[in-house]
């Protein structure tokens, strides 16, 4: 009995240090490993955020500011196990914080961001962007491997080079599916601009 107790303890420390958060601010490089084809959601404060897929396997933060003393006040904090992690980015000043966060190539990306220009590049895997002001931009989208796409703005414009498409005004939406693909994207502005390359 005993054993089978002390072996229950020993599952549960090891499910909670793999679960453990953490955390540091945009004073310094912050980086955690990561698997490829892992699914990453990112909520981050407002700012311009970009996201890059590299041959990396980890997910690597670094910001840069205005006033560089004020890097302490944006904080940086990550949990993640079983293929899945999050990233959350808060405080710091009210403006002119960019920020760029470093992934494996094959990742799934799910972004909450409230305003902000949002930049996605050499990332293959899903991707749920949804941003209330600002704009998205993402790269590397060939018809060919997406199953669905779905990009939708309330007041705005959306162009897809890819498809030839650019529709303007208010609740605009490009909408496409293939039998082929293998990922799905899915965007969402409520005032902004989305624009697929």
């Amino acid at each position: 009995m005993r054993a089978l107790t002390g072996l229950v303890c020993v599952l549960i420390a090891a499910s909670s240090a793999a679960q453990a958060e953490t955390s540091g601010s945009c004073a310094s490089t912050f980086s955690v490993p990561a698997d490829a084809g892992m699914r990453l959601s990112v909520y981050s404060r407002s700012a311009e955020v970009n996201l890059v897929g590299t041959d990396s396997r980890e997910i690597r933060v670094t910001c840069k500011l205005d006033h560089e003393e004020e890097a302490g006040r944006v904080r940086i904090a990550y949990q993640g196990d079983h293929g899945r992690g999050e990233l959350a980015l808060k405080g710091g000043p009210d403006s002119n914080v960019r920020i760029t966060i470093e992934m494996p190539h094959q990742t799934h990306l799910h972004v909450r961001v409230p305003a902000g220009a949002i930049h996605v590049r050499e990332v293959a895997g899903d991707k749920d962007i949804d941003v209330h002001a600002g704009e998205v931009t993402i790269t590397g989208v060939a018809p060919d491997e997406y199953r669905s796409v779905d990009a939708e703005v309330d007041i705005g414009e959306v162009r897809a080079k890819e498809y030839s498409v650019r529709r303007g005004g208010f609740f605009r939406s490009f909408k496409r599916s293939s039998a082929e693909g293998l990922y799905r994207l899915d965007a969402h502005i409520i005032t902004g601009s989305i624009q697929l390359n």
